[in-house]
């Protein structure tokens, strides 16, 4: 896929693409005499050449801090600096970055070819030049042939693939991308991921993505980060900030999660509400109350009685409500508490071999220690 492209960045250097220090955003707020805080003391490097994620839900700060970035927001205090360089007050189109919006920002009335040549007419680049580098942008994105096509005669993904052409075309250090996918329907959108990961993977140079969708930052970034609040709550690889949530805000929102309190018997055991003492790779001094998260994959799950392997840890209890999802069937199961119901859930893989499990069914959950998070909250 896009065979013989053009290769637009340099070789990944030791300065960051993106440093943000201490930057914070105040927006006056209008009925009241106080200020909403939008981004509060965010500290963040973006790797040059990696495709970084912005993860969070509304109003969490994610989209705020990329228009700094970008240039069309400044911030209150703080620094943005983008391969060493502070930004300062400098406007978007005097920053080495070029941004891709959800609605695209299509010129209706220009062609492909001219939407795409629209900025280097801007910097007044030369025709033969901007020509050459038009059919470049167009070639990148598997557009050969619609150059002279209307914005309004094309399909959804082809519109986003034009407004990629457009911001590549400029050659920027680092690539913005705001929710560039949510506006096209679940098949489409699940095949531009993957056209994105190629072409950032192609390219080389740094992609930052502001996204809410979960599904969609796990499966395109090198790291992401999860904001809350206008802060930063954790920042790893997909798999460090899935398998391994250090707060139960980023348990619950990155994925499915079950999570208990327990009560910590020593560093390395605790007792969950039915009782039983299981392993953990971490813990807290005797006694304490610890919040634990274990996702519904990591659980297995089989007839009561059967017997523990040495290596594993089990509880029992009963099959509450099952939810049939094709791929995957999700069991719901209410533990022996003894008093209020606790549910943990188990997501089985609808595989062959499988044994279905029935409401009412009795049953015993088995996982590795190592599957189990201690959460800092």
């Amino acid at each position: 896929m896009h065979r013989g492209a053009p290769r637009l960045s340099a070789t990944a250097g030791t300065v960051p693409a993106v440093s943000l220090r201490r930057v914070t955003k105040r927006f006056p707020e209008t009925r009241l005499d106080d200020e909403v805080v939008a981004v509060d003391e965010l500290d963040l490097d973006v790797t040059d050449g990696e495709f970084f994620a912005l993860l969070g839900p509304s109003g969490c700060g994610k989209t705020t801090t990329l228009r700094m970035v970008a240039g069309f927001e400044f911030p209150t205090e703080g620094s943005v600096h983008i391969h060493g360089t502070e930004m300062g007050r400098r406007p978007p189109d005097r920053r080495p970055v070029n941004t891709v919006f959800q609605s695209y920002a299509l010129f209706p009335h220009m062609t492909v070819a001219e939407n795409v040549a629209f900025g280097l007419r801007m910097r007044d680049v030369a025709r033969d030049e901007a020509r050459r580098r038009v059919a470049e942008a167009i070639e990148l994105v598997q557009l050969r042939g619609r150059d002279g096509a209307m914005p309004g005669d094309l399909s959804g993904g082809q519109q986003q693939r034009v407004a990629l052409a457009r911001a590549l075309v400029n050659r920027p250090k680092v690539l913005l991308l705001d929710e560039p996918l949510g506006a096209l329907d679940l098949r489409l959108r699940e095949a531009m991921q993957v056209e994105l990961k190629q072409l950032q993977a192609l390219l080389g140079i740094t992609f930052v993505h502001v996204t809410h969708d979960q599904e969609e930052a796990l499966a395109m970034s090198d790291r992401l980060a999860v904001m809350d609040a206008g802060r930063l709550v954790q920042v790893g690889t997909p798999a460090e900030v899935y398998e391994r949530p250090r707060t139960r805000f980023v348990a619950e929102f990155l994925g499915d999660a079950n999570l208990l309190t327990a009560e910590a018997v020593d560093a390395e055991r605790v007792r969950l509400p039915d009782g039983t003492v299981v392993r953990i790779a971490s813990g807290r001094s005797a006694g304490a109350a610890v919040h634990l998260s274990l996702r519904p994959e990591q659980l297995d799950l089989v007839a009561a009685g059967t017997p523990v392997e040495p290596h594993l840890d089990a509880v029992e209890g009963t099959v509450a409500r099952i939810g049939y999802f094709g791929s995957a069937i999700e069991y719901d199961v209410a533990l022996d508490t003894g008093g209020p119901e606790v549910l943990v859930t188990a997501r089985l893989g609808n595989a062959r071999g499988v044994v279905a499990r029935t409401v009412g069914e009795r049953v015993r959950m088995r996982w590795t220690p190592d599957s189990v998070t201690v959460l800092e909250d």
